[in-house]
């Protein structure tokens, strides 16, 4: 109940890629940077136990929350990457990850951030669920390979190579966890950034 309710917040991030196809990068950077300023008022406000917030899990409890880091990594995709490339890496992040979790319900040994982070388990995420994840990607990729065509002119950037490279990358983010000084990076941050870094690469090629 709480990974499925956890799964339908994430999906309110379908919400930037829309608002970049339909107001533009500019007006889509202010409406997550203003998310994200009301995000570290309930931080500030929960971490000081002033306020319960549902949907965050126990070992967050003394920690800043994977929304926080989610809407974070949003704003970093936005203002970073070019609308085509940022619409597909939070497309990834949205659809892909929440592909992840609701595969990783049925398959055992999925949750690997969460018992790295008290203190032990796998460092990576089962096959099934890493090759779930890459081809929900990848179908994402061409999702917004289509709506680049639609909302925006000039060149297309969303090849093959540059879908399938974003994917790739979501993917293992998604799969990985990855440390910085013995603490575990949230994969809402790492997904987009990955994703987009990876996609703005691979259209120079």
């Amino acid at each position: 109940m709480m990974e499925a309710r956890r799964k339908a917040i994430h999906l309110t991030g379908l919400s930037v890629p829309a608002a970049i196809l339909l107001f533009g990068k500019a007006s889509a950077f202010g409406f997550v940077a203003a998310a994200l300023a009301v995000a570290v008022l309930l931080e500030r406000a929960r971490l000081s136990g002033k306020l319960r917030l549902p949907a965050v899990r126990e070992h967050e409890a003394e920690r800043v929350a994977g929304y926080f880091y989610y809407i974070l990594g949003a704003l970093l995709t936005v203002l970073f990457f070019s609308p085509p490339i940022a619409v597909a890496a939070m497309l990834m992040l949205a659809l892909g990850d929440a592909a992840s979790g609701i595969i990783g319900s049925v398959v055992g040994g999925s949750a690997v951030r969460t018992r790295m982070m008290e203190g032990g388990g796998r460092r990576r995420k089962p096959v099934p669920v890493v090759a779930g994840t890459f081809a929900v990607c990848l179908a994402v990729g061409y999702a917004a390979r289509i709506l680049e065509g639609t909302y925006f002119s000039g060149p297309g950037v969303l090849s093959l190579l540059v879908c399938t490279a974003g994917a790739a990358a979501a993917t293992f983010a998604d799969a990985v966890p990855l440390t910085l000084r013995r603490r575990v990076i949230d994969d809402n941050l790492t997904i987009p950034l990955f994703a987009g870094s990876a996609m703005s690469l691979a259209a120079l090629l």
